[in-house]
């Protein structure tokens, strides 16, 4: 059986019978369009050129946070959202989003007194109804938790609460909760054209399969643009239109978790500018990010300037000078475009992060906005598509707010002793876990012991995982297994240039490629990693 054959064909099948929303952009926006029209009971299409998540949404700070800095500018309404969608995000995704201890160090140097910034965190622990509380740290209290951190002119500490994710991972997840409640999405399907009603109206889109490069036809009562940074290039379709973006890139790089040793994270400033830059530990190293630049290049595959390369490298250095980082140091760099609206912001900084969402000729778009605050993006982009529905369509909860339906299924503390006791091995047991959540216990249950065994050990990827991404994610390349469904190729690309051709038989026999595709495959994914490597002079 040809699982992606199957699903692409009842997937296509779908979607040419019509549909309410046709839904063009699978990133974090997109994803929840998808999934807050498919609860309401609306039959929903999602289309996305290339992978899910494979533009701005994988390429993030891997932040759930308010945005202290939205506050220092007086964007209360942002901030507050963003506040109360950090801790909501965290109870209906603990496996996906988790809180992490923050520490800002105020030095005697400072462009901005530590005072200011307390004051600031005072107003941000009350902005959610489960109250934080910052904490004031001794410079002896910070030495101790942070002992790589420079200490001269250090007056003293704070401590805050915010999120992390993974991204990607949260993107499909929300996606695969679109699926659940009926709707359908489909990854390598290109809008080349918009379809028009009698009354100039647009009703659907000409979108083609890139696997086979045959071309479709979806009619639909609304057409919703989310396609971030490439929003202008679909209203392009709409005749000629004004432009409403002003992207701005956002560089980061990563360390392997031996070379930065945190363990809280650290908001810092600066040295070249006073900016804000956070070193945040993952499992898997520390990124540090991020740049804040209008960006003039390419949407497709962005990469980090050496300007900005040089700029995060100053900031570690002057900031954790214990560490002796240098470039050879880094073991992955990427950088993403924010779809920002065009305010005439001097700085990109300066640009408002709120959402805009707007008609044209019966098409819904959507920009701006940020990860954290995706689900009220998404309940804003319904609530206008609704009104575009002819009124037989609309569903019965056409005034309730944001859907109340879980996004993944949830996951217990236990979960990952659950699968060791059941032997699996520590590894594994987490890497499936972090990244199944819930579905990890049938996974192990259904697959013979063998498939358990780890093929590598950093990120605990076995047989039986996947097996199970190649006839469940929706993947279509192996990058699309590597990079997004498991963040190898995000956290260590070189390693995982290394680990593919190992993956040959497992993958060739889930997956029913010939060597042929194979090979096209390990090209695919070398190419796809570039945007991922080290910067020149990294190793």
């Amino acid at each position: 059986m040809n699982v992606l054959k199957d699903w692409r064909t009842a997937a296509w099948r779908f979607l040419e019978e019509g549909v309410d929303f046709l839904i063009i952009g699978g990133g974090i926006t997109g994803a929840g369009v998808f999934h807050e029209a498919s609860v309401r009971g609306l039959r929903v299409g999602l289309v996305e050129k290339g992978d899910f998540a494979s533009g701005t949404s994988s390429r993030s700070s891997k932040l759930i946070h308010g945005g202290l800095r939205y506050l220092k500018r007086l964007q209360l309404r942002i901030t507050r959202t963003a506040c109360r969608e950090r801790d909501t995000l965290a109870l209906l995704n603990p496996h996906l989003v988790w809180p992490l201890r923050f520490v800002y160090p105020a030095y005697t140097q400072d462009p901005t007194p530590g005072w200011q910034v307390a004051l600031g965190l005072s107003m941000y622990d009350h902005l959610t109804p489960f109250r934080h509380q910052h904490q004031r740290l001794g410079a002896a209290d910070v030495r101790q938790l942070v002992p790589v951190l420079a200490t001269p002119g250090l007056e003293f500490g704070l401590a805050y609460d915010d999120c992390v994710a993974d991204d990607a991972q949260l993107t499909w997840a929300v996606i695969k909760g679109g699926v659940r409640a009926g709707g359908v999405a489909l990854n390598y399907a290109r809008v080349e054209e918009l379809l028009w009603d009698s009354r100039g109206q647009v009703r659907g889109a000409v979108v083609r399969d890139v696997p086979s490069g045959k071309a479709r036809k979806v009619v639909a009562h609304v057409v919703i643009n989310t396609t971030g940074v490439w929003c202008d290039q679909v209203r392009g379709f709409l005749g000629s239109v004004p432009g409403r973006l002003r992207p701005s890139r956002g560089s980061h790089l990563l360390f392997p978790r031996h070379r930065l040793p945190l363990s809280v994270a650290v908001t810092g400033l600066s040295p070249d500018d006073g900016r804000p830059v956070f070193a945040v530990p993952h499992l898997e190293g520390t990124l540090v990010g991020t740049t804040d630049l209008f960006h003039e290049g390419p949407l497709d595959d962005p990469r980090p300037a050496q300007e900005e390369v040089q700029y995060l490298m100053r900031f570690v250095q002057h900031t954790f000078p214990a560490a002796r980082l240098n470039l050879q140091d880094v073991c992955g760099a990427f950088a993403g475009v924010r779809p920002i609206v065009d305010t005439d912001a001097e700085e990109p900084s300066e640009a408002s992060r709120e959402e805009a969402v707007w008609v044209e000729r019966g098409m819904v778009s959507a920009a701006g906005g940020k990860l954290t605050t995706f689900r009220v993006t998404a309940a804003e982009v319904v609530a206008q598509a609704l009104r575009l529905l002819p009124e037989e369509r609309r569903p019965l909860d056409f005034d309730l707010g944001l859907a109340t339906a879980a996004l993944p299924d949830r996951v217990s503390a236990d979960a990952v002793q659950a699968l060791q006791a059941r032997g699996v091995e520590e590894v594994v047991a987490f890497g499936l876990v972090r990244r199944l959540g819930a579905q990890a216990l049938p996974l192990v249950q259904a697959s013979p012991w063998e498939a358990l065994a780890p093929l590598e050990y950093q990120f605990g990827l076995c047989p039986a995982e996947i097996t199970y991404h190649l006839a469940w994610s929706r993947v279509v390349h192996l990058a699309d297994l590597l990079l997004r469904r498991v963040r190898m190729g995000m956290w260590q690309p070189r390693q995982c240039l290394e680990l593919a051709p190992k993956l040959r038989r497992v993958v060739r026999r889930a997956a029913g490629w010939t060597v042929q595709e194979w090979e096209q495959e390990l090209e695919h994914l070398a190419n796809e990693l570039q945007g991922w490597l080290p910067p020149k002079g990294a190793p």
